[in-house]
């Protein structure tokens, strides 16, 4: 069954980034992840590898919890049943990463499926790029319905690549264009947040690699072949990417000063009473004349959407997620969070799945560590030295 469920989560995956249907609709990857979810289920039924011991999944599971209640508190209120779309994201990405979790502690070899299919995804999402910038168009969207979805999906996707190989990444033909697809992506999408994102993500890289000869000149070595396919990329596309970049970097500036407004964050400033235990998501017209579109930032949405609680759950998730790792996965994981404080990536499931490869690869270091750890030596003891 294990063997089963893999199939369908590597066939999920691997269709990840393509988009069929309007955003806020179940795509092609969802609905091929349902069995998956739905196998892992039946099988923690029978052993569920202790997963609900971990603070991490415990976190999560409160955290989906108080959303919901809070739904279904403005439901009653409101008596609008539109406040139940919301809790659905969070609740079917909790079930595909426990779902993913349950895998990755049954099968050994879990961990070499999701790398394999996100390197799939993110090569699919990189031909899509290289269709629209043949096309002529600005900002590409790839096989996403915008450029920032394009965006945050590579984001994570190459922490995820990372992870699953330790941040020591093979000199090999598949990982390599899979690196050089998510940067291109990132670039080709054009996002700041993300190029912001994906430096601390390359730092972190760097970071842990600086600990043993051998692994940093791999990533010496590494480095310059990386940048020479991207300029050898930007060239094919006629220098498209290098103006995009000088014309979003131009506008940086006044897209900074206008965050506030742009972002929606005054909602949260003229209606404090709403940050205490949350206004639920929808039914935007209460927050006249700051209503239309949804608060640009995950964090933003987690406190005036569900309050101080739901901020403080979601915060504990991400703190358990990176619990004891080393500084290079905590550096990882601020990538995709830089990102998330202008843009809200919560509905996003490889966001939830990337957590959860974050917690799990660690895991498995810091279980090698100690394996690899010296045994401390036996102290010779006299009888007339112990303790009586």
């Amino acid at each position: 069954m294990n063997q089963l469920g893999g199939v369908f989560l590597c066939l999920g995956l691997s269709l990840s980034s393509f988009y069929l249907f309007p955003s806020g609709l179940p795509q092609p990857a969802d609905i091929i992840l349902l069995p998956f979810i739905a196998i892992m289920l039946l099988m923690s039924l029978r052993d569920d590898q202790g997963l609900m011991h971990h603070p991490f999944v415990l976190a999560w599971l409160a955290m989906v919890t108080w959303i919901t209640l809070v739904s279904l508190g403005w439901t009653v209120v409101d008596q609008d049943a539109g406040y139940l779309r919301f809790p659905l994201f969070f609740l079917f990405n909790f079930l595909a990463g426990a779902g993913l979790l349950r895998f990755l502690t049954a099968v050994p070899e879990g961990l070499r499926w999701v790398r394999l299919a996100v390197m799939v995804a993110l090569l699919v999402a990189f031909g899509g790029v290289m269709l629209d910038l043949g096309l002529g168009r600005i900002r590409a969207t790839g096989t996403f319905n915008n450029p920032n979805q394009l965006a945050f999906f590579s984001l994570c996707a190459l922490v995820i690549l990372l992870a699953s190989h330790g941040f020591r990444l093979p000199l090999r033909t598949m990982p390599v264009a899979a690196v050089v697809a998510a940067i291109g992506n990132i670039l080709a999408a054009s996002s700041l947040a993300a190029m912001g994102g994906l430096c601390l993500v390359l730092l972190s890289w760097a970071l842990a690699n600086v600990g043993q000869l051998r692994h940093l000149l791999r990533l010496v070595l590494l480095m310059p072949l990386l940048l020479v396919l991207l300029v050898g990329f930007d060239a094919w596309t006629g220098g498209r990417i290098e103006h995009n970049l000088t014309q979003r970097f131009e506008r940086a500036p006044g897209k900074v000063e206008g965050v506030y407004e742009d972002r929606k964050y005054q909602r949260m400033v003229e209606f404090p009473a709403y940050n205490l235990l949350g206004a639920g998501e929808g039914n935007t017209d209460r927050f006249r004349p700051y209503h239309g579109n949804e608060i640009h930032s995950s964090f933003g949405t987690m406190l005036f959407s569900y309050g101080v609680p739901g901020l403080a759950l979601f915060l504990s998730t991400l703190v358990t997620v990176v619990w004891r790792a080393p500084p290079h996965v905590w550096l990882a994981l601020s990538g995709p969070l830089l990102y998330s404080v202008t843009h809200n990536g919560l509905r996003t499931t490889l966001f939830w799945l990337m957590l959860v490869v974050l917690w799990h690869s660690h895991r498995l270091w810091r279980e090698r560590e100690a394996l690899a750890r010296p045994a401390p030596k036996a102290t010779l003891r006299f009888p007339w030295s112990m303790e009586t």
